[in-house]
């Protein structure tokens, strides 16, 4: 027992000291920011982002260094993964256009099935944890009602607490259900950015034909890999090989 308790203050100390130094540079990389000095900036959030701390913040901030020098795939691709964990947040999907909007030769996207469309809309308005905490407060809020219905003498409160525990159950359930989903989401990301202007292939060979071509910057989903090459599908539909080394997976 006493070790165990030894062990737990030795991680709450190494934790906090973390979160203070992850704190103190990410302090100090906003300085270099505010001041346009974007290449200090970006080299204190790298330090951070390889001490494996992950944050919609981060890469939010990791993205708008990259593009204001100009590196248009590596903004594309923080700001993506910055969205992923925050898919609600507006200055992020602000940015994100705006640098999806320098893309050369854009894709047309095929329209999604309307009830798809409408479900990820309606998920990607808040993250994970923040419809997990809600399927949490709904499930409460559902058992002091229920608690009215059972204790209440009045027959209006006792209606009141059936039909307002059944609501707040059925709003639990479906954001259980949305952050169950957007977790999905990112678990099963098959989505990546090009790094670099590139042919797209009809297999995975040199010497296969020449499809179409790709440019900086644009998303595509990974369907399938061989080798060095991964199979690409396009938001028009088009698909085709490209080599590993130039594309990022996010």
């Amino acid at each position: 027992m006493k070790n165990l308790t030894i062990t737990l203050l030795l991680l709450i100390i190494v934790s906090d000291i973390f979160a203070n130094d992850i704190n103190t540079k990410s302090d100090s990389a906003m300085t270099y920011y505010l001041n346009s000095d974007f290449e200090k900036a970006l080299t204190i959030y790298e330090e951070i982002y390889e001490k494996s701390y992950y944050s919609a913040d981060l890469f939010y901030n990791m993205g708008n260094c990259y593009y204001n020098l100009g590196d248009l795939a590596n903004s594309i691709y923080f700001y993506e993964k910055a969205s992923i964990l925050n898919p609600s947040d507006e200055d992020i999907q602000h940015n994100l256009k705006i640098a999806n909007s320098k893309i050369r030769n854009k894709t047309e996207i095929v329209p999604e099935v309307f009830y798809l469309r409408w479900y990820k809309s309606i998920v990607s308005i808040n993250s994970t944890d923040k419809w997990a905490i809600l399927s949490i407060i709904f499930f409460i809020i559902c058992l002091g009602t229920i608690s009215l219905y059972l204790f209440s003498k009045r027959i209006i409160l006792r209606k009141t607490g059936f039909y307002s525990a059944i609501i707040m159950f059925i709003f639990s359930v479906f954001s259980l259900i949305f952050s169950i989903g957007q977790a999905k989401m990112i678990t099963d990301n098959k989505y990546a950015i090009i790094f670099e202007t590139s042919l797209v292939k009809s297999a995975p060979s040199d010497e296969s034909t020449n499809l179409f071509e790709v440019n900086e910057g644009l998303k595509v989903e990974i369907t399938d890999s061989l080798n060095l090459w991964y199979n690409v599908k396009l938001a028009d539909g088009k698909q085709g090989w490209v080599i590993t080394e130039n594309v990022r997976k996010l």
